[in-house]
């Protein structure tokens, strides 16, 4: 499926606004004016910024619409408060917001993979492991949590276990958790250290640190759920993790696979560009080639459910 081209004058504000934004966020100007709004001048002293830079900033920032100006003096918008600034906010996306701007790294290496068909490692240098986990963990996500737990849990009868395999930014980890089932969140200890502390203070939740291309936890569950992991893997590696996860579930158990389909999610194709560019064997895999590996591992009767954002499907299959 074909998406309409974008006009590159369009191109040119999405970019300018994306760079602009995200590097006033990094240098924690929205922070600073919504703990005390203030001139250019005298933001400029509090943070030590040239004053001409500053106030072009500032204004600029204005007519993108994140800052209010009054009286020369600005502060930021309810929009930027929410999404921006506010770490408690359920809107708030500044840690993807630096982890699109590290994208850019490695999406501008493409002539390098082009030639060698490898990414360039160079570009990962300034991967921040803790804005790209709690990145994850973002609003559109936090929508289609319970959309994805109630299809898990209805295709498995009174599910009590499950583990969540690269769950660590734990949005559904913790919606399993909140619905009374006792869950496990696996993950890289790199991953996990960005959010084990909040996790392992949640009933319900158990953290266990491993890399699932090598082995999978000693337990029995009734649902393994694998997040946004297997695009990152080569097809070798998703047949061996669906087979793992079909040694520990229990009788009539299910696994459960989010992910984008090749073909069937409208940024599925683009998708793999990222992957392209990022990981040495990962890819947008298509529904022909899920099914593959699951009814290898073992697993019975897989289907796909389109979720309410068509981006993303869900596969689940039962053993």
């Amino acid at each position: 499926m074909a998406l309409t081209p974008t006009p590159v004058r369009t191109l040119q504000h999405y970019l300018e606004e994306a760079i602009f934004v995200g590097q006033a966020h990094r240098l924690g100007v929205f922070r600073e004016l919504h703990r005390k709004p203030d001139t250019a001048d005298t933001l400029a002293l509090r943070m030590q910024f040239d004053k001409r830079a500053t106030w072009i900033l500032l204004e600029a920032l204005v007519e993108l619409g994140y800052l209010i100006k009054d009286n020369d003096t600005y502060k930021p918008t309810e929009y930027c408060v929410s999404h921006l600034v506010d770490e408690q906010s359920p809107d708030y996306e500044g840690h993807f917001l630096q982890f699109l701007l590290y994208l850019i790294n490695p999406w501008r290496t493409l002539p390098h993979v082009m030639r060698t068909g490898s990414p360039d490692e160079s570009s990962f240098k300034e991967l921040s492991m803790h804005d790209f986990i709690k990145g994850m963990d973002s609003p559109w996500k936090k929508k289609l949590a319970p959309e994805i737990v109630d299809l898990c849990i209805a295709q498995c009868s009174d599910p009590g276990s499950c583990i969540d395999i690269g769950g660590a930014p734990g949005t559904i980890a913790k919606e399993f958790a909140h619905r009374g089932i006792a869950t496990i969140v696996f993950d890289l200890p790199q991953s996990l250290q960005v959010t084990q502390d909040e996790l392992k203070n949640i009933p319900n939740i158990e953290v266990i640190a491993g890399d699932a291309t090598v082995a999978l936890p000693k337990s029995h569950v009734d649902i393994a759920f694998l997040g946004n992991l297997c695009h990152g893997q080569s097809p070798e590696d998703n047949q061996k993790i669906i087979s793992m996860c079909h040694e520990i579930l229990n009788k009539d158990g299910i696994i459960a696979i989010f992910d984008n389909l090749r073909d069937e999610s409208y940024l599925g194709a683009t998708l793999a560009l990222h992957m392209l560019t990022q990981s040495k064997k990962g890819n947008i895999y298509s529904r022909e080639e899920y099914f593959t590996w699951l009814q290898q591992a073992g697993f019975k009767m897989p289907k796909v459910y389109q979720l309410s954002d068509r981006a993303w499907q869900l596969i689940i299959a039962k053993k």
